[in-house]
């Protein structure tokens, strides 16, 4: 096969087609375009973050042997000490909330998983384990329809963590740039003509993955989401327990977080119910 190739490359150069010496003394530089722009895109790939005076690979190991042996609380309490030193992991959220689940408490796992599923929406072990976690919740608020179309792009949209998604957008854009600077200063016309063909093209892709981008910022900035932990809770008409209750939620349950006040949240259910509960009875995803 290889022999064929060069054959085929060999006639076409023969039969007059030869690459110009400008477009050979380019490549180096497209191909250092390509690795520059590949790099500041997995610098921009979202990584764990350190965890301060903690030795997260030996916690991670001594948790999940706890886990394997049933012992899911002292799981649960290894898995927290590396959360709370600010080490940021969809696995190590994975993982406490499949030690929660075991352990009857739903409001923490599903929060943990959605906290999971926020750093990796494309994984289907955490969806498929959100879903049976909700199963278990007391309360069925029933949702208004989405349509087939907002739910296919809010699915594309969401198909990359946010930070990887940024980064791919700051390398299209750079890329873009960097080619139509070639454009404008190559001398060989052919080279132009496929310098500028790239730039249109990745512009094109760039203005998409950053619209959606700036949504998904939007949204993540604004639609501030969180999960009932208390195993029941009260939803008062204002923020101070002399307000009358309008109606009780229960562990597990998904809300928006409107406002604070204090001690106090004001929510929204997605049926439109509103009204104020305890911040500590909240878990912010």
């Amino acid at each position: 096969m290889n022999r064929l190739i060069e054959a085929t490359c060999y006639d076409r150069l023969t039969a007059g087609r030869m690459v110009t010496r400008e477009w050979l003394r380019m490549c180096p530089f497209i191909s250092t375009v390509c690795v520059g722009s590949f790099a500041l895109f997995f610098l921009c790939v979202p990584r764990p973050a350190l965890a301060q005076g903690v030795d997260v690979a030996q916690l991670f190991q001594s948790a999940n042997q706890a886990y394997s042996q049933g012992h899911f609380k002292a799981a649960i309490e290894q898995y927290r000490k590396i959360t709370e030193s600010n080490f940021v992991n969809e696995t190590v959220y994975y993982n406490l909330a499949n030690a929660y689940f075991k352990q009857s408490q739903i409001g923490p796992a599903i929060l943990y998983y959605e906290k999971a599923r926020k750093l990796a929406p494309g994984d289907r072990e955490i969806s498929e384990n959100l879903d049976l976690a909700r199963t278990r919740i007391v309360d069925k608020v029933e949702s208004p329809p989405e349509g087939y179309l907002w739910r296919q792009g809010s699915r594309l949209m969401n198909w990359l963590p946010l930070n990887v998604e940024t980064g791919l957008a700051v390398a299209l854009f750079v890329s873009a740039n960097v080619l139509f600077t070639l454009f404008l200063t190559a001398k060989s016309e052919r080279l132009r003509r496929v310098a500028l063909m790239s730039a249109g093209g990745l512009l094109a892709v760039f203005v998409i993955v950053g619209a959606s981008n700036a949504f998904r910022i939007y949204q993540s900035a604004t639609d501030l989401e969180a999960i009932v932990l208390a195993e029941k809770s009260d939803v008062l008409s204002g923020p101070g327990r002399d307000n009358p209750t309008l109606f009780s939620i229960h562990e597990g349950l998904k809300v928006k977080v409107e406002s604070q006040l204090n001690e106090w949240s004001q929510i929204s259910l997605e049926n439109g119910w509103t009204g104020w509960i305890r911040a500590e009875e909240l878990g912010m995803i």
